[in-house]
């Protein structure tokens, strides 16, 4: 069940529509894992999934750099003071 559960969230992260939704929802509900550790595992999960998505998005020329740095830097911020 674990090579269906990443292949899912995988394909829904490739998407953008946020494939951490799936996994946690997975973990929780059919593996009977405790939802902070889901999610600390999506985390995990997260940083390949997410590498692959950006380089297949940079290679269609699909990337607004100078957004990106703007949401980047804020998302830094807030993840901060959030801590």
């Amino acid at each position: 069940m674990p090579i269906i559960y990443g292949l899912l969230a995988g394909i829904t992260s490739g998407f953008g529509m946020g494939g951490g939704t799936i996994l946690i929802l997975c973990l929780t509900a059919f593996e009977g894992m405790e939802q902070h550790v889901a999610q600390a595992t999506n985390l995990v999960f997260f940083l390949p999934a997410s590498i692959a998505a950006i380089i297949t998005n940079r290679k269609k020329y699909q990337v607004d750099k100078k957004l990106v740095g703007t949401i980047i830097f804020w998302g830094i911020v807030g993840a901060i003071l959030r801590l």
